[in-house]
């Protein structure tokens, strides 16, 4: 069901306002339609006791489209408007204090430049909030305030809306947790997120984008503004699909502008996806595009019983992510992973490096290790058991603890030899350009002539998300572990396209 009635409040309300910057400054809002229609998105659908239905909506275009102006609006919305509720707790979330300023400041701007919305309303400017200041009316006892993720806790908040301002630049999930689950407590609570995107597919962000293009899930609105990947940067058709306030209040000369000197640079073409055709895209690029690394995944499978495969071995020195890596010789290359990490450690690595360790440990994407450091007798043991089910034909693997390795075989009574004498063969894999080059190059190649295949492990779209590469006078190309955009550093292993993630 849906209650257009109320969304046109809301509308009517914005409407109201005044814009506080830009040519327009002054003017009253004029909502466009693209605007218009993400509000009736998540205003209008209602459940049958007519509770509002949508819970969280992610709106993600690209710069300079109003994303600030709409925001504070918003929330007045929330605080004064139609949508506000007695004793409601109305937040803006940001990285940092200059950017929670930035929506702060509109929303006082807004309200001085309202001799009503004065009335009802008091700004404290040294606390960044907004109180409700009039008794006797709906939104008595509300308030807003602008948070950023540098403050202390966040803990025993009770939002009835937040805003969330360019979550594609949170440093962590933790003011995001904190955020969406205080929320419980309301009978319609909404978290909104207006944000250009981010270029990790793991990122927050990035996963509830996702979700909300893919899930039928009814209290979950997106709506994304972005050219498709890899388009020509002069291409003026696409500039729309991810800038639909150009030509109106966003500039197309300026736009023009910015794309010829992208073309010019293509050390700036990254930037000019990612900020204004609002592409999935890593300001440093890297190794394989996420575009392209996307269209090799299939569903997860397994391999056939003594099936031939490839391992490549990665282990981390004694706390970070070790991987092992499986590709099949046969239709292609099939890739699979294992990744193992202290159990003492996931909760404390997940807000350290960014990465959902947790969830894709309960998920069965990583493997827990007990304790706080990683015994390579379980990565041996892991290995002796696939060498039992498939045809294992060989592993590559870096020095770094093998040692530890071998003396676990050795226990097994497992033989692993540079040759074809024991039970695995076993080769040493360089990490200068001489010895990555062929495996680079294998993998690239692999990809884009879609031989290779996937299955969607989130640990190793992390990796590919962040691998950059490096090349020397002659041309030989590697991994650049001083450049990855998450601080992991990672390694090919195999000639035939087989990756891994190393150790920080």
């Amino acid at each position: 069901m849906r209650d257009t009635a109320r969304a046109q409040r809301v509308i009517d309300f914005i409407q109201k306002l005044k814009i506080t910057i830009g040519d327009d400054a002054g003017k009253f809002f004029h909502l466009r339609g693209w605007q218009k229609s993400f509000i009736e998105d998540v205003y209008s659908p209602i459940n049958e006791i007519g509770n509002r239905l949508v819970r969280r909506a992610v709106f993600s275009l690209a710069r300079k489209q109003g994303k600030t102006e709409l925001a504070a609006a918003l929330i007045l919305v929330h605080l004064i408007g139609p949508e506000a509720e007695l004793n409601g707790e109305i937040y803006s979330a940001a990285n940092d204090r200059a950017q929670a300023g930035i929506v702060f400041n509109a929303v006082v701007r807004m309200i001085k430049a309202s001799p009503t919305l004065q009335k009802y309303l008091e700004v404290t400017v040294s606390t960044k909030t907004i109180h409700v200041k009039t008794s006797g009316i709906k939104a008595e006892g509300s308030k807003f305030i602008a948070l950023s993720a540098e403050a202390g806790t966040k803990h025993g908040l009770n939002p009835s809306f937040v805003v969330y301002d360019e979550l594609a630049q949170a440093r962590n999930r933790d003011l995001l947790s904190v955020l969406l689950t205080s929320q419980g407590a309301r009978k319609e609570p909404l978290f909104l997120t207006i944000s250009t995107q981010n270029n990790d597919p793991t990122h927050p962000l990035s996963e509830m984008i996702d979700d909300g293009l893919n899930s039928s899930d009814p209290s979950v609105v997106c709506h994304l503004y972005a050219a498709d990947d890899d388009c020509e940067l002069l291409d003026e058709a696409q500039w729309l699909k991810a800038n639909p306030a150009l030509g109106d209040f966003r500039s197309l000369d300026e736009m023009r502008v910015m794309a010829k000197r992208a073309v010019r640079l293509p050390s700036e073409e990254a930037e000019f996806r990612l900020l204004y055709l609002n592409q999935r895209v890593s300001l440093h690029a890297p190794l394989i595009a996420n575009s392209d690394w996307k269209a090799a995944t299939i569903d997860p499978f397994e391999y056939a019983d003594k099936e031939p495969i490839y391992l490549g071995l990665d282990m981390s020195k004694t706390t970070d992510l070790t991987a092992l890596v499986a590709t099949s010789v046969n239709d292609g290359s099939r890739v699979k992973a294992w990744y193992w990490k202290p159990e003492g450690l996931i909760e404390d690595h997940t807000r350290r490096d960014r990465a959902r360790y947790d969830l894709w440990a309960k998920q069965g994407h990583l493997i827990a290790a007990p304790g706080r450091v990683i015994n390579p007798r379980l990565i041996a043991k892991k290995i002796i058991e696939l060498c039992g089910k498939y045809d294992v034909r060989g592993m590559a693997y870096d020095r770094n603890r093998m040692a530890e390795v071998l003396r676990t075989f050795d226990d097994e009574g497992f033989v692993a030899a540079e040759d074809t004498s024991g039970h695995l063969r076993i080769v040493p894999w360089g990490q200068g350009f001489v010895g990555f080059a062929p495996a680079v190059n294998a993998f690239e190649i692999a990809v884009l002539t879609n031989d290779l295949k996937h299955d969607g492990n989130p640990l190793t779209n992390m990796c590919v998300a962040n691998a950059m590469v490096d090349q020397d006078a002659a041309g030989n190309r590697k991994l650049d572990k001083k450049r990855v955009s998450v601080s992991y550093r990672w390694r090919c292993s195999s000639g035939n396209g087989t990756w891994t993630e190393g150790a920080r």
